[in-house]
C-alpha cells in the first residue's frame, strides 16, 4: 500500500505541470510594468527609444505576460479588460518593434509597399489569433480584426499609436479597465486640442485634421453621425461650440509624418 501511494504522489507531481499551465495564472490587469516603462521614456508626445535598447529586460518581462494569455483565460475577463488588454498590446508590440530595429527613420521602412509592416506576423499570440489559425498575429490583426469590430469605439484611434510623428501621442500610462472610459475621453481630448495635429478654423468652417480621420471615416461616421460631430464631442469647448451651430463644417485633411516620433535627449 505505502509503495502505490508513493507512485501516485510521483504521478501527481509529474502531470502537475501538464494541467497547470499558463491560462490558470493571474494576470496584472494594473498593466504596471508597461507603465513603469512609459513613464520612463515617454517625453513630451515623443518615446526614448535609444533607451529603452540599451535595456529592454523590462519591456521583454512584459510582452512574454501578454504572450502567456490563453483564450478561456481572455474570455473570463470584462469587457473593458480585454479592451485595455488588446490597446496596450498594440502599443508595447510597435515599441518592440523600433526596438529591435533601431535606429531607423520611420517603422515604414521595416516592410514596403507591396508587404507593409502592419501585415507583419510577428506578435507570439498565436493561441488568441482572430482568424482561429495557430498563426502569430500582425499589427493589423489586432487593430483591424479585434480592436475596431469587437469594441466598435472611434476613440481607439486616439488610444493606438504607430510609432510616427502623425499619430496621436503614446500615453505614458498604461489602459486600464477601471479606468478605460476617463483615460480614453482625456486621449481623444488632448489629441484634438493639439494644434499640430488637429486645427479649427471658425471663420472659414473648416476643420483641418489628421487623416486618421479620412482612414477610419466610417468608425467615426458610426460613433456620432459624421466626422463633424464626433470631433464636437471631445474638441475644445469654443472650438465645439461653432462646429455643432455650423450648418456646414468642411473638413480637410493635413499631411501625416510617418518620421519616427524618437524623443531626442541631451
Amino acid at each position: 500500500m505505502k509503495s502505490l501511494l508513493v507512485a501516485l504522489t510521483l504521478l501527481l507531481a509529474l502531470t502537475a505541470p501538464l494541467t497547470a499551465g499558463p491560462q490558470d495564472q493571474l494576470f496584472d490587469h494594473t498593466h504596471a510594468d508597461w507603465t513603469a516603462i512609459l513613464q520612463q521614456h515617454v517625453v513630451g508626445d515623443r518615446f526614448d527609444y535609444r533607451a529603452l535598447s540599451k535595456n529592454r529586460g523590462s519591456l521583454n518581462r512584459y510582452v512574454n505576460q501578454l504572450h502567456r494569455v490563453r483564450p478561456t483565460q481572455l474570455k473570463g475577463w470584462t469587457r473593458d479588460q480585454r479592451y485595455a488588454f488588446w490597446i496596450n498590446a498594440y502599443n508595447a508590440h510597435v515599441v518592440q518593434l523600433i526596438v529591435d530595429n533601431y535606429p531607423l527613420d520611420s517603422i515604414k521602412d521595416l516592410g514596403s509597399f507591396f508587404s507593409p509592416i502592419w501585415k507583419k506576423r510577428f506578435i507570439e499570440m498565436q493561441s488568441l489569433s482572430p482568424s482561429g489559425k495557430q498563426q502569430k498575429l500582425s499589427l493589423n490583426d489586432i487593430e483591424h480584426e479585434i480592436l475596431r469590430p469587437r469594441f466598435k469605439d472611434a476613440r481607439v484611434h486616439a488610444a493606438v499609436n504607430c510609432a510616427s510623428i502623425g499619430c496621436p501621442p503614446l500615453r505614458n500610462e498604461a489602459f486600464v479597465a477601471e479606468r478605460l472610459d476617463e483615460q480614453l475621453d482625456e486621449q481623444v481630448r488632448t489629441w484634438l486640442a493639439d494644434a499640430r495635429r488637429n486645427r479649427y478654423e471658425a471663420k472659414d468652417k473648416t476643420l483641418r485634421v489628421s487623416e486618421i480621420f479620412d482612414w477610419f471615416e466610417d468608425d467615426f461616421e458610426r460613433d456620432a453621425g459624421s466626422v463633424a460631430k464626433w470631433i464636437a464631442r471631445y474638441a475644445p469647448e469654443q472650438e465645439a461650440t461653432w462646429i455643432r451651430s455650423a450648418k456646414k463644417v468642411r473638413i480637410k485633411h493635413l499631411d501625416y509624418s510617418w518620421k519616427l516620433n524618437e524623443a531626442r535627449r541631451r
